[in-house]
């Protein structure tokens, strides 16, 4: 069984990577001067406010002042027609005011995407959170940490979806099926389509400021259903009868202006309104305040997220289909616990709390639509949530694919069926991280195979050594890969490329290089025998093995530990200086010699092509001459 991304149509015939560069600067172009026009409009509605209000006071005043019952009537209209256009008017002004922020960030989303194509990735996460020396291959390779490939990734919008992103750039070692990284691959490539380019940077937008904390939405979420709220608050019951006080009291007003009852019933109806609200309820809304307060900052923008979610069509995905079809059930869960828990923080002000609950008990309804809520939603929320994280995670992806169009596509193999478990063949393959400027490679690699690189300093081995390890990242999580074309099968990634000491534990550059090997060799005997009972294959990226010794304890050590390790289920890719090691490749057809060359003449070329064979020139001499040779000159 074989899948092959070439079953998706290449995005590359579609807009090239400085037409979508333009585009992102004039779309912003275009936010910019829409976001100018409604800061006009919202000027406009703040002289609408003043100027209705102002009218609604002046109203009020006359009718004390006039004598005529008619005239009385007649004003009073007037002061009811100036509140209703003073209603109106905020709520145009709080639409638009919220409208200008989602544009802001939206035009903030296009010139961040702008700067990246121009090699800026500064305004995105780095996940230096994530950095671990120890990892098998993430420290080595770049995926965590300033200029890293997470961050060149990484738009995600909430922390669940940022950690989600981070595990899929950290785990290669067969956690998915093939089945599954074609359901990544199609899920990506739907979601990187042209035309949802505009939903797409919609939804990343919704990050610019910060992420969603999902972390602390998933520990209050439950804290939320544990609150006991009394069998009398959540039935329809406790609605009716704060609806007949509520029109109760607003009648009872109306008759003491008339003077058709004594104006000390409005007021004891007031108070006993607020305190039945406070005496039935208040304990239970004071715990609901309490967690309220902790997603008072997550909930509004969360909403947003979903409701986009709501409006994408998954095409061929069945990825993205499972997960909408999910969310489409959470919507009006989530706009309730929003309207909740906004309300909720309303109620922190004195002042709000007494007139909601002494003119409309608002407490009343606040609890029982809580506890509608948590009827509705009690079984379902972790899911929700997790279906959020996974299609956050996807549009990062899909961005990546989006604004890379040159990049190629991959084959994964099934190598129990192929009958090579480590099985590596590209054509064209650069690092990602050097754009246009990139020198692209052939190679191959084979199980049980091991291929020598020699190279003069600066010749590009090391980088040439991470783009076979960030490549074959990308391709087990459906990602685009820089190559012209990329067939792997699934196995094991481990590296050692930086090793470092570390002298507040007393460990010198030598003893971590040591331990670092140890650690090499307990990967490969690792086995899963919840999956597989067979030893996974290993694929080895090395980095001048033993570089803390001298140069005759470093060949005879890397001869030794090559030698080894070539009786385990491994191939392997090793850089060295040391052109002795390269006579390997006559004790064994297991090893095979490869080098990036340079040509010295007045300066020094680096052509950054590999090719068969052992390195002839070196540089450092060279160089180091032409210093020398200057600083003779002074």
């Amino acid at each position: 069984m074989e899948f092959s991304c070439d079953k998706v149509v290449s995005l590359h015939d579609m807009e090239t990577r400085q037409q979508r560069k333009d585009n992102y600067h004039h779309e912003a172009a275009g936010l910019q001067q829409r976001i100018n026009r409604m800061k006009a409009r919202g000027r406009q509605f703040v002289t609408g406010e003043i100027a209705s209000f102002l009218s609604l006071i002046a109203f009020i005043a006359t009718i004390t002042l006039s004598e005529s019952e008619l005239l009385k009537a007649a004003e009073g209209v007037l002061a009811a027609v100036m509140a209703v256009c003073y209603i109106i008017i905020r709520n145009k002004d709080t639409k638009n005011s919220r409208r200008i922020t989602e544009l802001e960030q939206l035009l903030r989303a296009y010139q961040q995407e702008a700067a990246a194509l121009d090699g800026d990735f500064a305004a995105f996460d780095d996940g230096e959170r994530y950095i671990d020396s120890h990892h098998p291959f993430t420290y080595d390779m770049d995926i965590f940490g300033k200029e890293s490939l997470y961050q060149r990734i990484n738009r995600t919008v909430t922390t669940l979806g940022a950690g989600r992103l981070a595990e899929s750039l950290s785990r290669v070692d067969r956690h998915k099926t093939i089945q599954e990284i074609e359901r990544y691959h199609e899920a990506i490539n739907t979601l990187a389509a042209p035309d949802l380019s505009d939903w797409r940077m919609r939804f990343i937008s919704c990050g610019v400021k910060g992420k969603i904390d999902t972390d602390a939405i998933l520990l209050s979420l439950p804290q939320l259903q544990k609150i006991t709220i009394p069998h009398y608050l959540s039935g329809r019951g406790i609605k009716v009868a704060a609806s007949l006080l509520s029109v109760g009291l607003i009648a009872s007003i109306i008759a003491a202006i008339y003077q058709l009852v004594n104006p000390m019933l409005p007021i004891l109806w007031v108070f006993v309104n607020f305190l039945l609200v406070a005496g039935l309820a208040g304990s239970y809304l004071n715990r609901m305040l309490t967690v309220g307060n902790k997603l008072r900052n997550e909930m509004q923008p969360l909403m947003r997220v979903i409701r986009l979610i709501d409006e994408i069509e998954p095409g061929h995905s069945t990825l993205i289909k499972e997960d909408v079809d999910q969310l489409k059930e959470a919507v009006s869960s989530f706009e309730m616990l929003t309207d909740i828990v906004e309300t909720l923080i309303l109620r922190t002000s004195d002042a709000y709390k007494f007139f909601a609950d002494a003119f409309c008990l608002r407490g009343f309804f606040l609890a029982n639509k809580f506890c509608s809520w948590r009827a509705m939603a009690s079984s379902n929320l972790t899911v929700w949530i997790d279906a959020v994280t996974d299609l956050d995670a996807l549009v990062s992806m899909a961005q990546m694919r989006y604004n890379h169009p040159e990049a190629g596509s991959a084959t994964i193999i099934d190598e129990s069926q192929e009958g090579d478990p480590v099985y590596y063949e590209a054509q064209g393959l650069w690092h990602p991280f050097l754009g246009a400027k990139a020198v692209r490679n052939d190679f191959s690699i084979r199980d049980g195979n091991f291929y020598i690189v020699t190279g003069a300093n600066m010749a590009g081995k090391s980088t040439f050594l991470r783009a076979l390890g960030v490549n074959y990242i990308l391709a087990m999580n459906g990602m685009p890969v820089f190559a012209k074309k990329l067939t792997v099968s699934r196995f094991k990634l481990f590296s050692s490329m930086r090793t470092s000491d570390d002298l507040s534990h007393g460990i010198s550059y030598f003893n971590a290089e040591l331990l670092r090997l140890q650690q090499l060799l307990k990967f490969i005997e690792q086995t899963d025998s919840s999956r597989d009972p067979t030893p996974y294959h290993t694929l080895l990226i090395l980095d001048e093995i033993l570089k803390g010794t001298n140069s005759l304890d470093k060949l005879n050590g890397s001869r030794m530990f090559l030698r080894a390790i070539t009786r385990k289920p491994v191939a392997g890719v090793i850089a060295t200086h040391d052109l002795e090691l390269a006579k390997m490749e006559q004790e064994s057809p297991q090893f095979h010699n490869w080098c990036f060359e340079i040509a010295l003449g007045t300066d020094v070329t680096y052509p950054y092509k590999i090719t068969p064979g052992v390195a002839k020139n070196q540089n450092a001499t060279y160089l180091l001459s032409n210093i020398l040779r200057n600083f003779a000159k002074k």
